[in-house]
């Protein structure tokens, strides 16, 4: 029994829901992560160059179930060369010939063909896996990149207020002129580093675009959702038989067989029959009727290549099949272990590392204000904050792709 392939379930959903039921088109500007997943299935190239060849392989299937067409021929004899005009002794004949498939080749034809359907269905699959892991860590990344942009201007705006707050000290005698040079130095950093940030940003929305084949909404993109739990991974370990990509090799190894016994019955001889009516114009009341059977002598060549042929694309397939289980296999070892690694570390950055730097900050923003504190105390204080943010906010995008890796070494539609 055939599957239906993803595009019909679309098409299925669109014509039972209908237009009443329609989702919400997403809002470019507050992106949640199903609005993305949504938008990748409906307009991502790469998945919509596999539903083209998921449908030429159910083409191949048409041409596959095809049986022999018949051959009419229509033949005169005894035309007078001399005097075209004198055919008084005209034959005619009409003749039919019908080739006559045997050893079952329209049968394997169909289960070679129906085996590579499958396996074009199944990579349909995998690429809509792969997709939307590329999506959900475009989209991270450009949650990474919107905070970073974030605190690179919070950051330059705290910087302009201390300048400020250090150029009226100066003017009352209670700062070195160095320092404050030193305070305008920092905020010119604190302004290079927003722009910088602002640049990563607009990349970042362009690489999610491009995944959803939306580069000229670029400029609008940005995101909504929060950033994704760090928590235990599940510990049931998944069945890595079930991915799409190893559902496609093991189908491709089946049609292999099957066109083992393809290639086979090309030895078992094909029948052409044919029956032929002849009018005889020169004996008006003889006209003739014949039958005939040709056979093909394989006299020069029996096939013998196509079959080996076929038993190395048999071995190839089942090296493939082996490939991608090992291929499967390290995915989920690997990502596995990043997930938990890098939750780990962008837990104790938010939770731990964060908080303490954001009270060192205002103790030396506090001791300065009441001369306690050198200018050099308040740069440093304010870098290190901004250093331990910014490694917040990258290691959760980092932690976040890593799970959403680890999903699709799994075959998980949900993140974990």
């Amino acid at each position: 029994m055939r599957t239906p392939s993803f595009l019909t379930y679309i098409l299925l959903a669109v014509c039972l829901t209908g237009p009443a039921a329609a989702a919400e088109p997403a809002n470019l500007g507050r992106l949640r992560l199903a609005d993305v997943e949504q938008l990748l299935v409906e307009h991502n190239r790469t998945l919509t160059a596999s539903r083209r060849a998921a449908m030429a392989a159910e083409a191949s299937v048409t041409i596959a179930s095809g049986r022999p067409n018949p051959t009419v021929s229509l033949n005169t004899s005894g035309i007078n060369a001399k005097s075209p005009g004198d055919n008084g002794s005209l034959d005619t004949a009409l003749r039919i010939d019908q080739p006559l498939e045997r050893g079952n080749k329209r049968e394997l034809r169909l289960g070679v063909a129906d085996a590579l359907l499958q396996a074009s269905r199944s990579d349909e699959s995998d690429s809509l896996r792969q997709q939307r892991m590329l999506a959900r860590q475009a989209y991270f990344d450009l949650k990474a990149a919107e905070d970073r942009a974030r605190l690179s201007i919070e950051s330059a705006h705290l910087a302009h207020e201390l300048l400020s707050k250090t150029e009226l000290r100066l003017k009352a005698g209670d700062l070195a002129p160095s320092d404050v040079e030193r305070i305008r130095a920092d905020t010119l950093r604190a302004d290079s580093d927003a722009s910088q940030a602002e640049i990563d940003r607009q990349r970042a929305r362009l690489a999610l675009a491009q995944l959803l084949a939306m580069e000229a909404d670029a400029a609008q993109l940005a995101t909504a959702d929060s950033w994704p739990s760090l928590g235990p991974l599940p510990s049931t370990p998944p069945d890595l038989d079930k991915r799409p990509d190893v559902i496609a090799a093991r189908q491709r190894l089946a049609a292999a067989g099957k066109a083992i016994d393809l290639a086979k019955s090309q030895q078992v001889r094909d029948v052409t029959v044919g029956a032929q009516f002849e009018r005889n114009n020169q004996y008006p009341g003889s006209n003739l009727v014949g039958v005939g059977v040709s056979v093909p002598l394989f006299t020069g060549y029996d096939f013998r290549g196509e079959i080996r042929q076929a038993f190395i694309a048999r071995d190839s397939a089942q090296d493939e099949l082996e490939r991608v289980k090992a291929t499967a296999a390290a995915d989920f070892s690997q990502s596995t272990f990043e997930a938990e690694r890098l939750s780990e570390r962008a837990s104790r950055l938010r939770d731990e590392a964060l908080p303490a730097a954001r009270k060192a900050n205002t103790a030396v923003q506090f001791a300065f204000s009441q001369g306690g504190a050198s200018t050099l105390d308040v740069i440093d204080a304010r870098r290190s904050l901004y250093a331990v943010e910014i490694d917040t906010v990258n290691a959760l995008d980092d932690a976040a792709k890593a799970r959403a890796a680890w999903a699709a070494a799994t075959n998980l539609q949900e993140l974990p």
